[in-house]
């Protein structure tokens, strides 16, 4: 009877932990921009990976108006700018060079000179 209250006890201690700890992260809004930090740090890291590889990017970016997008074709430029932007020379212009800031990056999609292509959405 002492083991199964021990057991019990434990559990209580569990459900407690735990829903304070979900509380927590959902008053508040650390977490969601903890979130949207990993999310931009495993984006830049793709680019990354796809820079290395001199895959073709399409990007879609996000605009001030609320039902508009922008899309950009391109290639990455072999500069470091730095964790918050990224240049692409696009490919309908190749004198062209952007500069994009990764918080305006909605979507990607990458093609790879062997063929294979990568997804990432935010």
């Amino acid at each position: 009877m002492e083991k199964k209250s021990k057991v019990l006890n434990k559990l209580g201690k569990f459900i407690l932990l735990y829903s304070a700890t979900l509380l927590d992260s959902f008053l508040s809004d650390d977490h969601d921009k903890r979130v949207e930090d990993e999310n931009l740090a495993y984006i830049q890291k793709k680019l990354q990976e796809a820079k290395a590889q001199n895959s073709l990017l399409i990007l879609q970016l996000k605009t001030e108006k609320v039902d508009k997008f922008e899309i950009i074709v391109g290639w990455m430029v072999q500069k470091s700018l730095g964790q918050s932007q990224i240049a692409i020379k696009e490919k309908k212009d190749a004198q062209l060079i952007r500069m994009i800031p990764l918080e305006r990056i909605d979507k990607v999609s990458i093609l790879s000179p062997t063929g294979k292509n990568i997804r990432l959405a935010r």
